[in-house]
């Protein structure tokens, strides 16, 4: 089956996690997509030095094969963003990066659907993140101990049918470990917290002229071994989630 077929309506996966708060967000975590960024929102630094963390409501998650229905009047700069999501098991604050995986219940793939207008106009990155019930997150949750390998594994993602991301997770500036240290210094993390751990480049904001997302588009995020997500938008002249 292509990206570009009828999705199967029978078969919508529902979220499989259930965040006890808002789902934490890095941005920028790969240097070619802050780089690409940096070069759309006009910004003088391209590269973090630290995490930049934002969070965005579980109102706005939605299931692996869910349509990401958007209100037409509220942006009309939809983007796709393929994401590793970090699932926490166990709960601790400070935790030494050292012990950081311990604290991993599992992963799996999230899309971190962004409207740019909302994102550039604000600027803070709450609104533009926050669309409801318009992140795609799944199918599952992949045990910690399956992935092993996890830095070796390629994350990608398709328009249409059309490769746009392609990026291995260990080209991340910071990675799982790292992230989770740093994090909870500051915030104690629970149990059932999700960490998105940012986006490769390739996304639309990221083309001369942007190629955002339209109506009827299909797009497929997938991780290797993790899973796959494939949604359809749909732009509406109203939507009430």
């Amino acid at each position: 089956m292509s990206e570009v077929d009828v999705i199967d309506e029978a078969a919508r996966p529902a979220v499989p996690v259930e965040p006890p708060r808002n789902v934490i967000c890095l941005g920028k975590n790969y240097r070619d997509h802050a780089e690409e960024f940096a070069a759309f929102s006009g910004e003088s630094e391209s590269v973090p030095s630290h995490p930049i963390v934002f969070t965005k409501p579980v109102a706005a998650l939605c299931g692996a094969r869910d349509d990401i229905v958007v209100d037409s009047g509220v942006t009309s700069q939809l983007d796709y963003e393929a994401e590793l999501g970090v699932v926490i098991g166990r709960p601790g604050r400070s935790i030494p990066r050292a012990e950081a995986r311990e604290h991993v219940a599992g992963y799996t793939v999230v899309n971190d659907t962004t409207a740019r207008d909302l994102q550039n106009r604000h600027r803070q990155w709450f609104l533009g993140k926050s669309l409801p019930r318009a992140t795609p997150v799944g199918p599952l949750v992949v045990p910690r101990e399956s992935v092993p390998d996890l830095e070796g594994r390629w994350i990608r993602s398709w328009v249409n049918g059309e490769l746009r991301q392609d990026a291995l997770l260990g080209h991340m500036i910071f990675g799982v470990d790292e992230a989770i240290s740093i994090i909870s210094a500051i915030v104690p993390l629970e149990a059932g917290d999700l960490i998105a751990m940012g986006t490769p480049s390739g996304v639309g904001v990221g083309f001369d002229p942007p190629r955002f997302l339209a109506d009827g588009d299909v797009v497929a995020c997938e991780i290797e071994g993790i899973g796959r997500l494939e949604n359809r938008v749909r732009f509406v002249d109203s939507f009430a989630p």
